[in-house]
């Protein structure tokens, strides 16, 4: 690359940093030992390493692609707050930077490749979830619970607890009762339903594509002695059967994919009796938003984060209506924060598992995800639904009438 290209690069590169020194302040090492500060006189939070000037080039191309990739090579380093770094990319001066036409054209192809048919919809899923349940074990609670957590106590509630308030909430939330039919699409590892059939005497349902977490997910009820209660299909949510009186979702609408989202909701039409209750806890947008690039290449390909008014205009269509949406955006922040310290205290047996190279691009992920939750677009939606308009006497009064008795 000629020089003088390189030089216009990093001049645009330390106008970024110099808008930003004020909220994050910073020095850039490059690959020649040359350094500068960007800090209006304080301590830089994180020294920047540039390695190679083939760095730049694809930072000024795409930001998000060309820092994950780099990073997770190791041709760019953070030493010090990686949380800080990433917060950059929040920024108004950041966020005006565009990708060069020739990115553009090869994201809108890896989107067209991974668009969530029934075929692809399980390769999309197996490219995150077929990591062996191990790995997931060496950050997440011990029932793999792999969503936001509900921090009732936020000072003292450990992640555990935190887990087994987010399915109380939502077991509140829908009226869970005994006698109850419950269909969960995209249900993990089976943490909500074996967390139902724990308390109450309902028939569930759960399903996933990852073949890893439903075999997981039924050899734990199996051990618990919950199998005439709960099963878990490993199957497309498109293809199950049955009526059912309550609905959950929890954290697995972001893999629908924008273009399946009508596909997605009438099929949970014909899965819902007349004045069932149903929650579909989401991340999303507060605007209808792309997925950050990085994250939707290696993290979560065809998924798609939607915002609250794709939703309810969805839901709309089938004759759905909501009943209350709350947003736990805090809460995610938090979780993501609890997985990242367990996923520092176990790092070396990520590295032995994977290799250096995934270590960090799982940390990278974990801590950009909690930057979009603490400062960025990240959202976290509890609908609550009824299918059709409940009558008068069934429709709930006040909201406060999920917390009470809860200790």
């Amino acid at each position: 690359m000629p020089k003088d290209v390189v030089e216009d690069f990093k001049k645009t590169i330390e106008n970024v940093l110099e808008l930003s020194k004020d909220e994050v302040p910073t020095e850039i090492i490059y690959w020649d030992g040359t350094s500068k500060v960007f800090s209006g006189g304080k301590p830089p939070v994180a020294k920047i390493y540039i390695k190679t000037p083939q760095v730049i080039k694809e930072l000024m191309e795409h930001l998000s692609i060309g820092f994950g990739e780099n990073y997770m090579k190791g041709n760019l380093d953070i030493e010090g707050d990686l949380q800080e770094v990433l917060r950059i990319q929040t920024l108004p001066a950041v966020k005006k930077l565009k990708p060069s036409p020739k990115v553009i054209a090869e994201l809108v192809l890896e989107r067209l490749k991974t668009l969530n048919t029934r075929k692809q919809a399980r390769k999309n899923i197996e490219h995150h979830y077929g990591l062996d349940n191990e790995f997931y074990k060496l950050f997440l609670d011990e029932s793999l619970t792999y969503s936001c957590a509900y921090f009732k106590n936020w000072e003292t509630d450990t992640l555990e607890q935190a887990q087994n308030n987010k399915y109380e909430l939502i077991s509140r939330k829908i009226g869970l009762k005994d006698g109850d039919r419950v269909v969960d699409i995209g249900c993990g590892w089976g943490g909500f339903l074996i967390y139902a059939a724990q308390r109450f005497d309902i028939e569930g349902v759960g399903c996933t594509i990852s073949k890893n977490q439903a075999d997981y997910a039924n050899e734990k009820i199996k051990e618990l002695g919950l199998e005439k209660k709960i099963k878990v299909l490993c199957e497309d949510y498109r293809n199950l059967e049955g009526k059912f009186n309550k609905f959950v979702s929890i954290g697995a609408y972001e893999h629908v994919g924008k273009n399946y989202a009508g596909v997605f909701f009438k099929k949970l039409d014909k899965l819902l009796e007349d004045n069932a209750l149903g929650l579909l806890h989401t991340i999303g947008h507060n605007k209808p938003m792309e997925t950050d690039a990085f994250t939707t290449k290696y993290i979560f390909p065809g998924g798609y984060l939607p915002s609250l008014e794709e939703l309810i205009r969805h839901m709309r269509r089938v004759d759905f209506y909501v009943i209350d949406v709350e947003n736990l955006r805090p809460h995610y922040a938090k979780t993501l924060d609890n997985w990242i310290e367990r996923f520092n205290k176990n790092r070396n047996k990520v590295v032995e598992m994977y290799g250096e190279e995934i270590a960090r691009m799982w940390y990278l992920y974990l801590n950009g995800a909690s930057v979009s939750f603490k400062y960025g677009d990240g959202e976290v939606y509890q609908i609550l639904f009824s299918k059709g308009k409940l009558p008068y006497e069934q429709y709930p009064k006040y909201r406060g009438k999920i917390y009470e008795n809860w200790d």
